[in-house]
Order: C-alpha cells, then structure tokens, then sequence
C-alpha cells in the first residue's frame, strides 16, 4: 500500500505548518507526501464568480515559494518517505528549475486529466505519474487510459470531486472497473467526509491513496473539512498498512494466540480416580473439565484402543503418553553434546520431575507462574524439594502478577510496582538459594514490556538502575529479554514497544544494557520492521549474557521446528559462554518430545 499525505494547500503558506504534518505524515507510517504548486500570478486569468473568488483568494494566501518546496521535499526524503508535487499546466515546473528532479513523483489533478499535453510533458521528466480521474465519466477516463497506456509507471487513482464527499457518494466499485481496463497500479484519492472510507477502496482492490492532512480538519480552509486530522490519518495509515497482513494469504492458519486460547477455554479428559495400566478409558473412570491439557472425548472416540498402559493419577489430564511405553532416556551422546554447549530446556514445577528423569542434562530453567513464585516466597525449601539439586539453573520471572496484570517493576501504580518487585525479590531469593545448594551461579530472564510516560530512553535507564539494584548487587542478575513485536498476552496480541525494535538496539548499546537474546523472538521482531535479522543479532551479541534458542516465521510464527523457519543453521549460536536454552513451542508436551527433537536435530548435526 502506498499512502501519500497530499499537503496541497493545508500547510497555509506556513513552511513550520509543512514541517509538522511532514513529521506527522512519516511517523504515521505514510508512503509519500506531496505538495501542489501554482505559479504565484496569472494562474486565474477572471475571479468574477463567488467560487473563482473564494479559490483564487485561498491559493494567493497558501502561496508556498519553489525554493521553500524544494527544503520540505528534502526533509520529505529525509523522514524516509518519497516526495511529490502536483501541477495544473507545465509551465509551472519550469519556476523549479533544473531541481524540478529532486521530485520523486508527479501528480496529474482530476480538473487536468484530459490534458494531454500536460500529462505526457510531466510523464517525460522520467519519474513515477499519478492521475487522479474525478470530475469525469466513464467514457472519459477510459479514453485517458487508453491514450497514456505508453507511459511507464503510472497509476490511477478513483475520485469524486467534491470537498468532502458525503457517505454513499463514493461509487466504489468502479475500482473494479478501473483494474478491468490497466495493469498499472489503481488507488484512490479521498475527500471524504468520513476517512474509514479507504478501507472500502483497499477492499476493492485500491493499492495508492492520496489523502489530504490537516492540522485542524474543522479549521477554515477550504481543503480542511475534505481532511484528516492528524489521529485519523495515523489510523488510516496504521489500517492500511496492515491492511495485507489483514486479509492473509486466503489459508486458514491457526496462531499461537488461538492456540493458548483453545487450551485456556476448551475441555478435555481428566481421571475422576486412579486408573491402573490396563483399564479401558471410559466416562466411568473420567471426567470432562477445563482446561484442554489432553485428549477430548471426540480424540478418545476416534482410538482404536482405549487401553491405558501407564496409571493415571486421579485428577491428571488423560493424554497419548497414557496409551504408549515409557520413554528412555535421552541418549548419553546427546547429553555430554548438551552440557557440552550448555544447552539448557524449560522446566515447569509440574512436569520437573519428569522432564528431568528424560533428560539428565545438566542446565535447566525454571519458567514460573506467579503463583508458584508465591509458593516459593512462603515455603522455600519444601519447593525446592521438587526439584533435582544436583542441576544448574536460570530463573525465568513470570510475565504477570495476578490473572490481570503484568509485570512492571517502574509503575506509577503501588499495587503493580510493589507487587512486581515483590515477584522480582522472591525470583532473586530462590536464585540465591539455588546457587547456595547446586553451587552454579543462577541467571533470571524477565519480559520487561511497559513504557514509562517519559519516555524510551528515560525508561531503559530506570529500569537498567533497578535491575542491577534488585539483582545484580544481591548477587543474582537479571537480564531483560529480547521480544517480539506482537506479543500474546492476556489470550489476545499486545503490540509492543520495549525491546523489540532498531530503536531499541541502539538504547541497549549506548547504555550498555546486557540482555537475554531470545532468537525466535528477534526474528519476529526484525521481520515485523521487515528488517534483516542478522543485521540486528550481530548488534545485540556483544550484550547477551543469556540465549533463548528456536526458529521462527513470519510476524508470529514462535518458536517452531528447527529448518521450518528462517533461523537456518543455529550452530553459530551454540558456541560462547551464555547458557543456551531451547525454547520450542510447547516443547514439553507428550513428556518433551518437542525437546527430544530438537536436540536430536542439533546434537546429530553439530556433534
């Protein structure tokens, strides 16, 4: 989508007015930004009607000087964005000069589009040309099209030409009719009193739209009232923008925010008593209750054999593992590779004992709930007993505080600031206890997320400060991790702005910040900036005290099969001195097959 902020005449004359809605343009995520130009005298020849008058007055008083467009369309550039102008007879473009080049697009306007003249002199200047078609019927503007066919990069942009234009006026789908008739780009050129309008025209196939920006969209002018303010255009913008990412690729594809949600809201089979190897699975020996942790009613019909071949406790979800052998453990090749690279997987207090009998390596960490930190904090040495002390561990502090809220340590709120250093603290006393029994020092990751109103730089200072007080001096660090750009909290996507963009890399390098380098989640990151990836990690490096290994997708495609994403070969990531610890996406399911598999990938193709 290409969307063009048409400054035309809003910025009143005022060259600091273009400098607000240029930055207003590019921060919104605006493709281009554009200006129209009349000579300053003879440009109406008679102003004997109201409305000659009116326009005439209103374009005199607008007046915006050659050598002033051209510094804006420098700073247009400069803000990443690309920088046009419209003109209604060329002989204006000769007040630009040699410089009428530093344009990077032309505009032919709807009141022009039959002037052939005009448009094929513009078209020779060698750079992109938009025609807008309002004003006219549909003879008419087939005919246009016909005759410019020759021209190369050239599009067409719908429009009805009246300022605004009223809701129900918009004849959209003659888009469709446009698309029919060119294989140049058709967009759309909006006067619209109601802005949203343009996700009408994207529907129909609309791939530019000019849209006009104004600073006060009630204020005088006479282009104001067929306007955007300044939050309707970052919204148009944000809409649009997204706008493919919207629609997909026609597939139905489940994401991993469904997927927590299915769990969270689903049911499935729970032993209503013990069951010994060898009974047969039946609504005499279960119960259907939430969440979905194992199989479902459906699921069991659909097994030819509904003999268990493990016990299954009363109250445990019922699962494929109750119906399989048990598991060996992992082979002793795979476990010196492991501790060999410290290669560390994620443990659950509910499935520790377990995961750590099928893999006796040597590194693990802890991801906990807050009410597990809670447990913790009232009876440390009775929870410690659920683990083997005879491991390394890191600590990874919940992501919230209570079933509503997280964490963030800098609040302006008591109850979440003290509550998520309350978490924090009772995370640093199980890292210190730790260190005391296993004698290996215990690293904490956390998922630091919220911005304080004072900004970025002022909030990675403070939180850098508290860090170190709250960890590092007591003799545990903790390291922020690296996050994705979209984040699935709360059953549903929070955008995020902390850790997570280019911005951020160079916060954490000029302040020098060590962090935990989440892999799969920086590749989301980056691709989310559509950015390079690799560009980003061989910045963040020389600070990861700490690395979280798995592939990744796409925007949100977390932490899937190694080789099914665009992480590649991950053996450059396994050497250094950091605990590495493999974070694929319920990777502890069906007892850690999903661990079993990766290490198994990474062990038989590095060891």
């Amino acid at each position: 989508m290409k969307i063009i902020a048409e400054l035309g005449i809003n910025h009143r004359g005022s060259s600091k007015v273009a400098e607000q809605l240029i930055d207003i343009a590019a921060e919104a995520g605006a493709w281009g930004a554009k200006f129209q130009y009349r000579a300053q005298q003879g440009f109406y020849q008679a102003t004997h009607e109201i409305g000659d008058e009116i326009l005439s007055r209103e374009i005199d008083e607008c007046y915006m000087a050659p050598e002033t467009m051209l510094q804006l369309a420098e700073l247009i550039r400069a803000r990443g964005m690309a920088a046009g102008i419209s003109f209604f007879k060329f002989e204006d473009a000769a007040d630009f000069g040699d410089r009428i080049h530093e344009f990077d697009f032309f505009k032919v306007p709807s009141a022009e589009l039959l002037n052939q003249e005009l448009i094929f002199a513009i078209a020779g200047l060698g750079k992109p040309i938009i025609l807008s078609t309002g004003g006219h019927g549909e003879d008419e503007i087939l005919r246009s099209i016909e005759a410019t066919r020759s021209i190369p990069d050239i599009s067409y942009l719908h429009c009805i030409s009246n300022y605004p234009v009223l809701l129900g006026n918009q004849q959209m789908r003659f888009i469709e009719t446009l698309k029919s008739h060119t294989q140049a780009p058709v967009g759309y050129s909006s006067h619209d009193q109601d802005w949203e309008v343009c996700l009408v025209a994207a529907a129909n196939g609309a791939s530019v739209f000019e849209r006009h920006l104004s600073m006060d969209k009630n204020g005088r002018g006479i282009d104001d009232s067929s306007s955007s303010d300044p939050e309707e255009f970052r919204r148009l913008c944000k809409l649009l923008n997204a706008f493919n990412s919207v629609q997909g690729s026609g597939r139905r594809e489940i994401n991993q925010g469904e997927r927590i949600n299915m769990q969270n809201l689903g049911s499935s089979l729970y032993a209503s008593r013990d069951i010994a190897p060898g009974e047969v699975i039946s609504s005499d020996n279960t119960v259907v209750k939430a969440p979905r942790k194992g199989l479902t009613w459906t699921e069991l019909k659909q097994r030819s054999d509904k003999v268990v071949k493990r016990p299954v406790a009363a109250g445990a979800a019922l699962s494929e593992l109750h119906f399989t052998e048990a598991k060996a453990p992992l082979d002793p090749a795979l476990i010196a590779f492991c501790d060999e690279h410290q290669l560390s997987i994620p443990l659950r207090l509910h499935d520790a004992r377990v995961l750590q009998s099928r893999f006796p390596i040597q590194n693990n960490e802890l991801h906990l709930s807050y009410e597990e930190v809670a447990a913790f904090g009232r009876d440390m040495s009775g929870e410690l007993a659920r683990l083997d002390l005879r491991r390394h561990y890191s600590i990874h502090i919940p992501d919230y505080i209570d079933s509503k809220t997280l964490i963030d340590p800098l609040a302006d709120d008591d109850r979440i600031r003290n509550g998520s250093r309350k978490v924090i603290s009772t995370c640093v006393d199980l890292a210190l206890e730790l260190e005391t029994r296993t004698g290996a020092p215990v690293p904490i990751v956390g998922s630091f997320s919220r911005l304080r109103p004072e900004g970025k730089r002022q909030t990675y200072r403070e939180l850098k400060t508290y860090l170190e007080e709250a960890g590092q001096r007591r003799g545990a660090p903790i390291y922020p991790q690296w996050l994705p750009r979209i984040a699935w909290y709360f059953g549903g996507a929070d955008v995020l702005d902390m850790f997570c963009g280019e911005d951020d890399i160079d916060i954490i390098v000029e302040i020098g910040m060590e962090v935990c380098l989440d892999l799969s989640h920086l590749i989301l990151s980056a691709n989310y900036a559509k950015a390079d990836w690799h560009v980003w990690c061989d910045r963040l490096l020389p600070f990861a005290r700490h690395v979280h290994i798995a592939d990744a997708v796409g925007i949100d495609g977390e932490g899937i099969e190694f080789g099914q994403g665009d992480l590649g070969d991950p053996a450059a990531y396994l050497v250094g001195p950091q605990r590495k610890v493999l974070e694929v996406w319920q990777g502890h399911l069906s007892e850690g097959d999903g661990f079993d598999n990766a290490i198994r990938q990474l062990g038989g193709k590095h060891g």
